[in-house]
């Protein structure tokens, strides 16, 4: 997953970048956003899916996470 780019932004995207694109937009993604460009699309900022990333981490109950 390494070789991946935000498509808005172009920064190298890590591992929770793109789980989180899928569990929140589409598990059928091809292209992703980083966590900010995300934030942005959402209308949330990034706190908000740092936090979801953590949960879904220490939860154990989402197979992107683990």
């Amino acid at each position: 997953m390494s070789s991946r780019t935000c498509t808005t932004c172009r920064v190298p995207l890590v591992t929770d970048d793109v789980a989180i694109y899928l569990k929140l937009v589409s598990r059928t993604a091809q292209d992703f956003l980083c966590i900010d460009c995300l934030g942005i699309k959402l209308n949330c900022g990034r706190e908000p899916i740092d936090k979801l990333i953590q949960y879904y981490r220490e939860s154990g109950n989402c197979v992107l996470f683990r």
